[in-house]
């Protein structure tokens, strides 16, 4: 194995900037041409690795996964194997906190292979060897040839200390952890005590729960644009709302700030959120999240503000109340914005000086549908919004003949320039609030607090 270091390279999809050990892992006898590994993160003999570290392959140009085939890491000392992935087993479970959901541990993009191991597969302050059978990787040239023992190994670090309130998060060991899940595995199961998780620029593969009782945690990324939490699940890997989207929340006084959070699960399918929150007290600030169906899934009592919200089909939903200010939200095919399910006794979702956009494919996008029949106390207010010539006159959509406990509102919409929207054909059901009426409900840290005095907006 032929090897040399090389200072400043982006380590692509593993993340950001670090030395690098560029390798050309030597073919065995008799082997054909096929893709070539020129990069392995961890680079081989690397020390103080995060336990929670991906394994990552640059080859030589785009590869696919085999058939079969297994990827093993063994422990050197003893050859004990401490984890397992295997080609033909494409969504195995995982633990994610106290969820035990299907995930794929392999992802491919670009020149890339990443490949997710179980949560607490590797021990701290152990010496690790990666093997990897041939054709696991294939290329249009051949199937990649394999590492064998001895070519590709790495030691974690020690165990961090417990008692930190504040843990960094960083792609290439540079952290405390190299995943989010293990930076959130961290925090105590019945916390109180205000902690952070500050996330370094870079990829960060695969799903993220954070549990009951780890309350007052904010999540904060380096960089809006840079910071990007991606991945698939859906409704067919995972059944369900509480297991379906990329990033979950169950806890309360969670702060997500500087952040994308993509799900990439293809478009029809299935429902696939890239947020759901169900915490009271929750603040989402200066994020992007994208999807092709149920972006945000809101139950809880939160507020977004300077966010941009991608997505197909009323793409944001829930029973919770939600304040949305400064924020766009931008239709990617005819549908819907919202469906609000909220019962009588809290309001529903208000958008305060929000643009609503979409793609030029679209042709109608409605503010808003319900079923009255099933959810008679649906409240969606729009005040002070730009919108785009795809929302109809009608402007919402509702089934049903008893309106009379319904709260569709709307005031001082414009279009995305700024001038005024006729709104004379709006649906009878809705009501257009006078000056007077909209006012509280601009007050942000009226509208959330509740019982309490919570003010999340400074």
């Amino acid at each position: 194995m032929k090897s040399v270091i090389q200072k400043s390279q982006s380590v692509g999809r593993i993340g950001g900037w670090m030395p690098v050990l560029l390798v050309a892992l030597a073919l065995p006898p008799g082997a054909t041409g096929g893709p070539q590994a020129v990069r392995l993160s961890p680079p081989p003999g690397a020390v103080s690795i995060c336990a929670d570290v991906p394994l990552g392959i640059e080859f030589t140009g785009p590869v696919s996964l085999g058939s079969n085939g297994l990827v093993r890491v063994v422990r050197v000392r003893d050859g004990a194997e401490a984890a397992r992935l295997d080609v033909a087993d494409p969504q195995p479970t995982n633990r994610y906190g106290t969820k035990w959901l299907r995930y794929e541990p392999f992802r491919l993009a670009g020149n890339w292979a990443t490949m997710e191991l179980r949560t607490g597969a590797l021990e701290p302050e152990t010496e690790y060897a990666v093997l990897i059978e041939p054709g696991v990787f294939h290329s249009e040239a051949g199937e990649f040839a394999g590492v064998t023992n001895g070519q590709w190994r790495f030691t974690t670090r020690a165990a961090l200390a417990r008692g930190r309130t504040r843990v960094e998060v960083a792609p290439d060991s540079r952290g405390d952890f190299c995943t989010l899940q293990g930076a959130v595995d961290y925090l105590p199961e019945d916390n109180y005590t205000p902690f952070e998780i500050y996330v370094r620029n870079g990829a960060y593969d695969g799903i993220t729960y954070i549990g009951p009782g780890r309350n007052r945690l904010r999540l904060v990324g380096e960089d809006r644009k840079q910071t990007v939490v991606a991945g698939r699940n859906n409704d067919r890997m995972n059944p369900g709302r509480m297991q379906r989207p990329l990033l979950s929340v169950d806890a309360d006084d969670i702060t997500i700030e500087n952040l994308t959070v993509r799900n990439t699960t293809p478009k029809g399918g299935s429902q696939a959120e890239a947020l759901r929150l169900e915490g009271e007290r929750c603040v989402i600030r200066n994020c992007d999240f994208y999807s092709l169906q149920d972006t945000l899934l809101l139950n809880g009592r939160v507020y977004v503000a300077d966010c941009y919200i991608e997505g197909d089909v009323d793409f944001i939903w829930g029973h919770g109340t939600t304040v949305f200010e400064n924020c766009e939200l931008k239709a990617v095919n005819d549908g819907y914005y919202i469906t609000s399910r909220n019962p009588a006794d809290r309001f529903g979702f208000i958008f305060l000086n929000c643009r609503l956009t979409a793609t030029p494919n679209v042709k109608r996008n409605w503010l808003a549908r319900i079923d009255t029949g099933r959810f008679p106390d649906s409240a969606v207010a729009f005040i002070d919004c730009r919108m785009g010539p795809h929302v109809p006159a009608a402007g919402w959509l509702i089934t049903g003949n008893d309106t009379a406990r319904l709260r569709f509102w709307e005031h001082g919409s414009t279009d995305l320039e700024g001038g005024p929207l006729d709104a004379a054909q709006r649906h009878p059901a809705a009501r257009q609030l006078s000056a007077e009426e909209a006012a509280p409900w601009r007050d942000v840290n009226r509208v959330l607090a509740a019982r309490e005095d919570w003010r999340p907006k400074p």
